[in-house]
């Protein structure tokens, strides 16, 4: 009868053990998909919430674009008695749109980027040698955060960026509009001084991880920058413009 006794009072405690083990696993399993379906929302919401800034901040520049042309419009308006000012309106717009495509030869404030490869032996830590050397995508970067932070005009090395610029590598060979470009890379930029500088040396941007591996970086401001234009420029074999007849 004791013996029975034990037996059953063994048994109850095992099964009491087990029953606290299945349950503090369950909640750990609960909090752990709390905490996954927690950071889960708020990698979301902080997407869309960039979204959305990225958004507010375009219609902005949209809404503010729609306001220079209504103001073009008015001056085209009040100039349209008189031939020198609507000649006068049409050759600003003229320049302006040259100065886009590249065709002149720009000057202004801006920034002065200079690159070379990293000083650190290859093959240590952080791997093999293209670890340690410039490459196209480093430039694509770097290029994509100066128009975001408003350049007006950029060029590597001499050559002109400009809508349909392209930077690639092939066979270890960069090149800028299909003209071979090599290191060290001189990159010169018109726009405010201050959002450039501020742009290239945010946290964690492209030129921040360049220095964590010791590339030679030297940014420098500079009052007056000539940037050269475009050396190839576009040609158009199957876009045409369209008729205005096609226009619907």
């Amino acid at each position: 009868m004791a013996t029975l006794l034990a037996q059953r009072k063994h048994w109850i405690i095992s099964m009491t053990v087990v029953c606290l083990v299945l349950g503090g696993l369950l909640g750990v399993q609960v909090h752990t998909q709390q905490v996954r379906g927690l950071t889960e929302v708020g990698r979301q919401t902080g997407a869309l919430i960039s979204r959305l800034t990225e958004a507010e901040a375009q219609l902005d520049k949209q809404q503010e674009e729609i306001e220079r042309l209504r103001g073009l419009q008015a001056e085209y308006e009040q100039e349209a008695a008189s031939e020198k000012g609507l000649v006068r309106l049409m050759t600003e717009e003229l320049g302006n749109a040259r100065i886009a495509l590249g065709l002149l030869p720009v000057k202004g404030p801006g920034v002065v980027l200079e690159l070379a490869d990293s000083t650190m032996m290859a093959g240590g830590e952080f791997g093999g040698q293209d670890v340690y050397v410039i490459h196209d995508f480093d430039l694509v970067q770097i290029a994509n955060e100066l128009w975001a932070a408003g350049a007006e005009a950029i060029s590597i090395n001499g050559q002109r960026l400009v809508s349909g610029s392209a930077i690639t590598c092939s066979a270890r060979l960069i090149k800028v509009n299909d003209v071979t470009i090599s290191g060290p890379f001189t990159l010169k930029v018109i726009g405010n001084k201050k959002n450039l500088m501020s742009a290239l040396n945010i946290r964690d941007g492209a030129l921040d991880r360049l220095r964590v591996l010791q590339f030679q970086v030297k940014l420098m401001p500079e009052d007056e920058i000539v940037v050269p234009p475009i050396s190839v420029g576009s040609r158009y074999e199957y876009a045409q413009p369209l008729q205005k007849e096609e226009k619907q």
